[in-house]
């Protein structure tokens, strides 16, 4: 039997957090947030991640767009094919980086799992599903993408080459919602974790999935009340990631909670304000977890506990009034980057990328050694400030800012046709169980003779 601990704990101040984070003197305080405005939010944007190339990507559903902005706050979209049948638009509402160098991202509405090259070349693979709104993806430790069936009771697989094979979540004995006639438990966001395995939540069932690389499926109860098999409400789970003491993490929106369960199921709880309706949290940096507090326009940061560390909480309220902050992801600048709405009195809803510092400094910077000219060798070197664990570096050398084809070595030798040309170099680390994806680029230098 699963054993379900409750743990309440208060909220601490902000002091706790820089107090355990061995930050840079570089490092701006934590909680302080920058913002920019990026116009009207429609339906808003509905994710982000950190991509390979330094730059952070997300959707943006008001544009039907993929977008990606620079450290410096510098945008740029690149359009979703959209068939004309689709007058509510793809409905883009997850991304992240996969494992072939490229972003990988859901279409819910228009049924499709789509791929985005860092020069924004997009192509679309459509779920051979009829109406199974894909929702969230993450890459898996094969080498692959995986994604939830929002109304499909599945998990999908979908290879670097496009090739998607379907796994059915068995339904026997789970509670769930009734659309149709059917039982549909809603399997939403998905994460890679312990035990080689994906992890899901199904917010109508109140469970926590876990699928291994061969579609075995296994369920564990969230800690939540399961909600009548009758009514489509009670969509208590949000997202769902792995902390750096190797247990899951799942913000619960309607109970208010964080949850964290071991790998074989054991639940504790540590409980926000009444107002907090957190659905998004991500690994960051030192050993901490960021989240939203979508009802109470603020974001939050939980210590994973550890033999010799207790959990600690950690609140930040947003810098833009009005607002609900929403997805969020940490980037190599070591900032939690966020989509924010704004909605001010007039009732326009506006969107902003915005990020928060955490206080600890840059994760990930890249660097050219070497003496720049024809015939000497140069090495791309790289700087990590962070404890998590890297388990995958990859290197591109870059001419006038343009990839060079087959230049993927640590090392690159200019030759004489790279006379006066600027050489610069991209490093990019996978870390952790979690999968998730550092990139930097490095200063440029110019070729001599």
């Amino acid at each position: 039997m699963n054993i379900v601990g409750r743990v309440a704990i208060g909220l601490v101040s902000a002091i706790l957090l820089a107090a355990v984070l061995p930050g840079t003197a570089s490092a701006a305080p934590a909680g302080e947030f920058t913002t920019f405005d990026l116009g009207p939010a429609g339906y808003s944007g509905n994710a982000i991640a950190a991509g390979p190339d330094g730059n952070m990507w997300f959707t943006n559903n008001a544009k039907n767009s993929i977008g990606v902005i620079t450290p410096k706050g510098s945008v740029r979209y690149f359009p979703v094919p959209t068939d004309a049948s689709q007058t509510s638009g793809s409905g883009l509402f997850d991304i992240t980086a996969g494992p072939d160098g490229n972003m990988w991202f859901t279409g819910f509405y228009a049924n499709f799992v789509g791929k985005v090259t860092p020069n924004g070349v997009i192509t679309l693979y459509p779920v051979p599903l009829a109406e199974s709104h894909p929702l969230g993806i993450t890459a898996g430790v094969d080498g692959n993408l995986w994604f939830t069936l929002d109304f499909a009771n599945g998990i999908g697989r979908i290879t670097p080459a496009g090739v998607i094979t379907l796994f059915p979540i068995p339904t026997a004995g789970v509670e769930g919602i009734v659309v149709s006639g059917t039982l549909v438990n809603t399997p939403n966001e998905i994460t890679a974790g312990p035990l080689d395995s994906l992890w899901f939540t199904m917010p109508a069932a109140n469970l926590i999935g876990r699928m291994t690389m061969a579609g075995v499926v296994t369920t564990y109860p969230s800690g939540t009340v399961t909600p009548s098999s009758t009514a489509a409400t009670n969509v208590s789970l949000g997202s769902i990631t792995t902390g750096a003491n190797g247990f899951l993490y799942f913000a619960e929106s309607a109970a208010g909670k964080i949850g964290q369960m071991t790998p074989d199921g054991v639940v504790t709880t540590y409980a926000l304000s009444s107002a907090a309706q957190p659905w998004a949290i991500t690994p960051g940096p030192a050993d901490t977890l960021w989240f939203n507090e979508a009802g109470a326009n603020a974001l939050g940061n939980i210590t994973v506990p550890g033999a010799k560390v207790a959990a600690a909480l950690a609140r930040y309220p947003n810098s833009t009034a009005n607002s609900t902050p929403g997805a969020l992801a940490t980037g190599a600048d070591g900032n939690v980057w966020f989509v924010n709405v704004v909605s001010p009195s007039s009732g326009v809803f506006n969107l902003q990328i915005g990020t928060i510092s955490t206080g600890y400094g840059r994760l990930l910077s890249a660097k050219v050694l070497g003496d720049p000219k024809v015939g000497s060798t140069l090495t791309c070197s790289k700087t990590e400030g962070n404890t998590w664990p890297g388990i995958k570096t990859r290197y591109h050398w870059l001419r006038n800012g343009q990839v060079i084809a087959g230049a993927q070595s640590r090392t690159f030798t200019p030759a004489k046709a790279d006379k006066g040309d600027k050489i610069g170099c991209r490093v990019s680390v996978t870390y952790g169980v979690t999968l998730n994806q550092l990139g930097a680029n490095a200063k440029a230098v110019t070729i001599k003779p």
